[in-house]
């Protein structure tokens, strides 16, 4: 009878041993299954903020349209040389950075009906579609539709902006989603560095308040570009984030510095309306060498 009970006891014992060890494991799979879940939801987070921002940061040829319908004149030393563009190839992050600029320097020209120079850039861009993991974006079928559309500029601009698009997109469906943060940072640095040198370096032979009255619309455009910065910075925080990129949200934080500081209080002084305010050129000079001083960074 002893043995019996004691049996049973051993039994049940065993059973309440195997129970809670498969009860254990259950547990283990199901926490990995909820961190796989989670991992899964942030990513899809991310890649909907970057398609988001994409979305929502002034497409390649919106500034430099913005510049030819302010009056700007056609400037071709600002944007950065095709003979560079081999020196980008070897690094994913510099080939983004540099997609980016070419991306609005290609808007530029478009936008000056410079269509033989900006079929020359687009083909050009290919060589850095490739190392990004974007080559669908720019292939020949997108070039010969450039090449057929050479007499409209519109068409020109919607196609560069339909480049840049399809790039972020792809980027997104590939998790390259740091490689896309780059490509949007590298335009939107492009399209500030030249509309902030244009102003800096207009000529000074008019009255001032000539010159002053001229490029007060040209000011206001590199103003209005805050906004879409702070969307820039939001989506380059949240992707992984490589050491790139870290230093390109550095970089940028700088310029956001110089937004919400000695900026913010012209911006103030603009919504005020204050009959006596006057716009100046000379309003940009920090933002604009700041500017200047990062493009060179991505492009030398």
């Amino acid at each position: 009878m002893k043995f019996n009970q004691l049996k049973l006891a051993s039994l049940a014992l065993s059973a309440a041993v195997l129970i809670s060890s498969c009860g254990g494991g259950g547990q283990e799979k199901s926490s990995e299954s909820d961190a796989s879940s989670e991992f899964d939801a942030a990513k899809e987070q991310v890649a909907a903020d970057v398609s988001k921002v994409l979305e929502d940061l002034p497409p390649p040829s919106e500034v430099p349209y913005m510049l030819m319908s302010a009056g700007a004149d056609f400037n071709p030393d600002l944007i950065n040389s095709l003979d560079n563009i081999e020196s980008y190839q070897s690094s994913e992050s510099t080939a983004a950075l540099n997609l980016g600029v070419y991306a609005t320097d290609i808007g530029y020209l478009a936008s000056y009906e410079k269509a033989e120079l900006a079929l020359d850039y687009m083909g050009e861009c290919q060589k850095l579609a490739a190392p990004v993991g974007v080559a669908e974006a720019i292939d020949y079928g997108m070039i010969a539709r450039f090449e057929s559309n050479m007499e409209n500029k519109d068409s020109l601009a919607a196609i560069v902006n339909d480049v840049m698009q399809k790039s972020g997109e792809r980027l997104s469906e590939l998790d390259e989603l740091n490689s896309a943060a780059l490509l949007l940072a590298g335009s939107w640095i492009e399209g500030v560095y030249i509309s902030s040198t244009i102003v800096n370096t207009y000529p000074d032979d008019l009255p001032e308040e000539s010159r002053t009255l001229i490029l007060e619309p040209l000011v206001k455009i590199v103003m209005d570009q805050k906004t879409s910065l702070y969307d820039l910075l939001k989506v380059m925080n949240d992707v992984p984030g490589t050491q790139d990129v870290t230093d390109m949200i550095a970089e940028l934080e700088k310029v956001k510095a110089i937004y919400d500081g000695e900026l913010a209080e012209v911006e103030k002084q603009i919504a005020e309306n204050t009959g006596d305010f006057v716009l100046k050129p000379s309003t940009l000079d920090n933002l604009t060498a700041e500017v200047a001083r990062i493009r060179t960074s991505i492009v030398e």
